[in-house]
């Protein structure tokens, strides 16, 4: 009898995490809810198809990835400047260190994002975090796959 009740006890308590689990499974999470670090992973999602008379593969963006762009996101990386300036307005923020980025081997074109800051921004070799309007690129070759628009830093 005593090992018949912890048995449905047992039971129970694994019913109820079961639960709860599928409960916060089906939570839509919003955007503002998204730490940098989930955003990068949802970045890293997308998948390739060749397209005839492409130089590269075409990214083909899934429904999470969708549903980030037009909306203003925060993104924790590191500059990867286009000029030779301190100032930097255009430029590639990369999840990764420059040493690791997509150029150097480390990482892939899903870990770099084309950043078109409203104001300048100094360069560092530090992490930045940058707040701006994900745009999804998928057919423009002489632009990265992710875009942020009206980006400016966040102290």
């Amino acid at each position: 009898m005593k090992q018949t009740l912890l048995l449905l006890v047992a039971l129970l308590v694994c019913t109820y995490t079961q639960a709860q689990t599928a409960a916060k499974a089906q939570t839509p999470v919003s955007n503002a809810q998204l730490s940098s670090a989930d955003i990068w992973k949802a970045l890293a999602t997308v998948e390739y198809e060749n397209v005839p008379n492409r130089y590269f593969p075409q990214p083909v963006f899934n429904k999470d990835i969708k549903s980030l762009e037009g909306k203003r996101v925060t993104l924790k990386g590191f500059i990867i400047p286009l000029d030779e300036t301190k100032k930097q307005v255009n430029f590639m923020l990369s999840m990764v260190p420059f040493s690791h980025c997509y150029f150097c081997g480390g990482a892939g074109p899903e870990s770099i994002v084309e950043v078109k800051a409203l104001t300048a921004f100094d360069y560092t070799a530090k992490p930045v975090q940058v707040s701006g309007i994900l745009k999804l690129n998928a057919t423009d070759e002489n632009h990265l796959f992710y875009i942020l628009e009206e980006a400016s830093p966040l102290l």
